[in-house]
């Protein structure tokens, strides 16, 4: 056969098709080319450059115009090595910002380019040792090591998939440990557990397990400040690196895994914070603010944050009425305000501070009632519950004094003169006007104190009538009455029975609280009995009478003021004051142990 000719149809269209494949051969090369070289300038020129120069944020935008220069279709093996490493060293970056699921995400790119890439591997499972996910994180570490006994590998990489499986190991343990501690529930376990767990962090420092257990182990140690600072440190990152909630899924909030949605552990650890500190307005405040900054990211059908956490609706409710009482005293409706106290503190919170702040409150609408006795022991209360709680000691101080108890109104007004002074200490640095308003306050209860000291010198008798809470005018019949209601009311024996007991707090620390509120109950039960000893013995009723009788001519002739303050006279009456005490002392009964403690009264909010 001789040699075809370029006029032969067959020929001619021969030609042309071996063309066209040549040519598109040669173009695919050279866009791969391309490619490549775009990819390899953005990971090594731009994107490793600003790594080395802590600027991450541009690396990673190096990074990902690496990544997106390189068509997805693209089958060339040097390009997908290139885009490989972009891949990898974009996982490093984000590592470095703290966003391990989108490493993650990126090391899974890589990996499935080249499932030998061994480096990439160990990264992946570092990600994972980061957020506390073990199981993941072994499986990889175990993956290196494996592959690396196959293969020639860099010892390096074998070294730390090494090291990440026993730290892998080290936080499993910690886990474990510091979950047991945590559930003896004891100030002691508490902090071991604590200190477990700020080692087990420092190897995982993105474990939603990790820090909710640090969350528990800080409100069992009532450290609610710091615990408020934990959610503030890790509330965004935790954002970046957690699972969507699914609500559909979970409808039920006590169902709510934790692990699977960093917002709702998270707000009932700051909204149980600031309810235990009585700071309640806070609480919602913040709820409201993380509602606002969730909504963005939330798909329709999700319930609001707060349908999650039934403490909120208490917190809400616990402010109405605080609110409703408060706003009842301004407009003079006492009575009123009392039953709004009294309800919120029905509730039986375990906010020791909010319960002080309720009992300081009502005891300022039983005194506007003249019910004195009654606002002096919900003032003991209060201070019981609030070592510290200045409005309420000086109130106190204020109540015993009208009574013209001056030893006891000066023994508190002495302790509210240490406070200010203390908080005069710790707030020099502080705001000028803040400081200044302190000094005065320091000063006037200062002047206030050798008042009380200079009447506390002398054997004044009580107001009789004010301790029952009657009129001078009133009859015997009334007198006994009110003795019963008050010494009913005020037995020893029942001393406390209006606080709710936390089960899971230290026992001394109640047992504590409730020594302080019987020792401060007897004293006001003496008080009563004191006054009606008198008032219910005609003769004694009448001396008194008189005595008062006389005082008050003095206060008139003298000009004095009508607040309680008294002349330098002495009448026979005052002097029997404590030669009746010794006597009433003595021949009472002596109450039983108080037993509010020891019952079972608790009524814990689920959080």
């Amino acid at each position: 056969m001789g040699k075809p000719s370029e006029r032969d149809p067959f020929t001619r269209l021969q030609k042309p098709i071996n063309s066209s494949v040549m040519d598109k051969a040669r173009d695919e090369k050279d866009v791969s080319n391309a490619a490549q070289e775009a990819c390899e300038k953005w990971r090594l020129r731009l994107g490793n450059n600003a790594y080395k120069n802590g600027d991450l944020s541009r690396a990673e935008e190096s990074y990902t115009q690496g990544i997106d220069s390189v068509p997805k279709i693209e089958t060339s093996r040097n390009c997908l090595r290139a885009l490989m490493l972009c891949y990898s060293n974009r996982a490093a970056t984000r590592m470095a910002l703290g966003r391990m699921r989108e490493a993650i995400s990126d090391c899974t790119m890589a990996s499935s380019i080249d499932s030998n890439f061994l480096k990439v591997q160990v990264r992946a499972g570092n990600c994972y040792l980061s957020l506390g996910e073990i199981e993941d994180a072994s499986r990889y570490f175990k993956k290196c090591l494996q592959t690396g006994s196959d293969i020639c590998v860099d010892r390096k990489i074998s070294v730390e998939a090494s090291e990440g499986l026993q730290k892998a190991q080290r936080v499993s343990e910690c886990m474990h440990e510091a979950g047991c501690r945590l559930q003896l529930r004891t100030s002691t376990d508490a902090e071991k557990a604590l200190e477990i767990l700020e080692e087990a962090l420092l190897i995982s420092p993105y474990s939603e397990n990790l820090l909710t257990m640090k969350g528990e182990a800080l409100l069992m140690l009532e450290k609610y400040e710091a615990s408020i600072k934990l959610w503030e440190q890790t509330i965004d990152l935790a954002g970046k690196n957690s699972l969507p909630v699914d609500a559909n899924k979970y409808p039920d909030s006590d169902d709510t895994p934790k692990d699977i949605n960093f917002g709702i552990w998270r707000c009932r650890l700051m909204l149980k914070s600031y309810f235990h500190m009585g700071k309640l307005e806070e609480a919602i405040n913040s709820l409201e603010k993380q509602e606002q900054l969730l909504s963005a990211t939330k798909r329709d059908g999700h319930k609001p944050l707060e349908s999650f956490i039934p403490l909120a609706a208490t917190i809400r409710e616990l402010l109405r009425l605080k609110s409703a009482g408060n706003e009842a005293f301004k407009s003079g409706r006492h009575t009123e305000a009392v039953e709004h106290y009294t309800a919120a503190l029905s509730c039986n919170v375990e906010s020791r501070s909010f319960t002080a702040v309720c009992f300081c409150n009502r005891s300022a609408a039983y005194k506007a009632l003249g019910q004195l006795s009654d606002a002096i022991a919900d003032c003991s209360l209060a201070i019981a519950l609030d070592q510290n709680y200045s409005k309420a000691i000086s109130r106190r101080a204020t109540l015993f004094e009208m009574l013209r108890d001056y030893g006891q109104a000066a023994s508190d007004m002495h302790r509210y003169v240490n406070i200010l002074t203390k908080q005069m200490e710790e707030k020099t640095s502080g705001i000028h006007d803040r400081v200044t308003n302190l000094a005065n306050d320091t000063r006037q209860a200062r002047m206030r104190l050798s008042e009380l000291e200079e009447k506390s010198r002398k054997e004044t008798s009580l107001d009789m009538y004010l301790v029952l809470g009657v009129v001078p005018s009133c009859s015997a019949s009334d007198i006994r009455k009110a003795y019963r209601k008050a010494a009913l009311k005020h037995h020893p024996d029942k001393a406390g029975q209006s606080l709710t007991r936390n089960e899971s707090k230290d026992e001394r620390l109640w047992k504590e609280i409730g020594e302080e509120v019987r020792r401060d109950t007897d004293k006001l039960f003496k008080m009563i009995g004191e006054a009606y000893a008198v008032l219910s013995d005609p003769a004694k009723r009448s001396q008194y009478d008189l005595e008062e009788e006389m005082q008050n001519s003095q206060r008139r002739r003298d000009g004095a003021s009508t607040s309680g303050a008294e002349p330098d006279v002495n009448y026979p009456f005052s002097n029997s004051r404590r030669n009746w005490r010794e006597g009433w002392s003595s021949s009472r009964r002596e109450p039983s142990g108080p037993r509010w403690f020891e019952q079972n009264r608790s009524n814990r909010y689920p959080l």
